[in-house]
């Protein structure tokens, strides 16, 4: 009888003291000053060049691809102080993706050559960023070896080998990706493989892609192996493609945060904030060119 008397009191106790034990915090967000956003991924590849330029936001601002579009921006592509294009503005249902296209471009880009992208609007301070193109490295050996593997469902996998030579004396950094065109009865089809590796030096990267470092085989002969998902249907013909790409410390280190922003948002509230790597001045984002060859397999 004590104990129950105990509890009913207790229990009174701390319904009517609730205010006391709820304590509600003011806090204002820290100050914001909206800078140029750009984003702008070229490869030596490219028939056209696009980039995305909007404005940053506050953390507690209800902005939309609409209300973050920077319309009357400006966007310039030099080599040393040579103005090589401008990107002209575009209004299309694709804004979301790019608002700047320069299409059936004539800029080439050649390995070891610094180029600058400068963006400006009437409201900002212009920003800008600067990339070196990567020399190419170019893989003895690229091969398909079908049904060579099992993945972590049990599942049959197909195995791509890749070697190269890793140049010295220098950091070098690799995006590899695998796709295949599908024909059936005519119907043709583009699927980007997920890829899986026990090579711990393979990182996930974006698009399905993996990034790799030379940093435990700088200078050196390496063999990389990834397993691929098969295509079951004889009834198919299948051709498979490598993409290798040579991509710069500023785009590797970029995918890697966004990689590690977006596992850190499985935590929720006990999540670590990840700084999005940027190289612009003056405004954020990221300005690269990548050096890419696709190999048939």
């Amino acid at each position: 009888m004590k104990n129950i008397l105990f509890f009913t009191l207790a229990l009174i106790l701390f319904t009517s003291c609730e205010d006391f034990f709820t304590t509600t915090l003011k806090v204002d967000p820290p100050p914001h000053e909206d800078q140029i956003v750009t984003s702008a991924f070229f490869s030596n590849t490219d028939t056209s060049l696009v980039a995305l330029v909007n404005r940053s936001s506050a953390i507690l601002e209800n902005s939309d691809f609409n209300t973050g579009n920077l319309s009357n921006s400006t966007v310039q592509l030099f080599s040393g102080d040579q103005l090589l294009t401008t990107l002209p503005y575009l209004e299309s249902q694709f804004q979301f993706r790019f608002n700047h296209i320069e299409e059936n471009t004539s800029v080439v880009f050649n390995p070891g050559q610094e180029y600058t992208l400068k963006v400006n609007h009437p409201d900002y301070e212009e920003a800008s960023a600067t990339a070196v193109v990567p020399n190419e490295v170019v893989p003895f050996r690229f091969e398909l070896e079908e049904d060579a593997g099992i993945d972590e469902f049990g599942d049959r996998t197909d195995r791509v080998t890749v070697e190269f030579t890793d140049p010295t004396e220098e950091e070098n950094f690799y995006e590899v990706a695998v796709f295949s065109v599908r024909n059936f009865d005519g119907n043709i089809n583009f699927e980007t493989h997920y890829l899986t590796s026990l090579d711990f030096n393979l990182e996930e990267s974006l698009f399905d892609a993996s990034l790799l470092s030379d940093e435990t085989f700088n200078g050196q002969d390496y063999k990389l192996q990834i397993n691929i998902n098969r295509f079951q249907n004889e009834q198919e013909d299948i051709q498979t493609f490598l993409v290798w790409r040579s991509v710069t410390k500023d785009y590797y280190q970029f995918a890697r945060s966004l990689i590690l922003q977006r596992n850190s948002e499985d935590f929720g509230p006990f999540s670590e904030p990840v700084a999005i790597k940027s190289n612009f001045e003056n405004g954020l984002g990221l300005f690269t060119i990548n050096f890419e060859r696709v190999y048939p397999l």
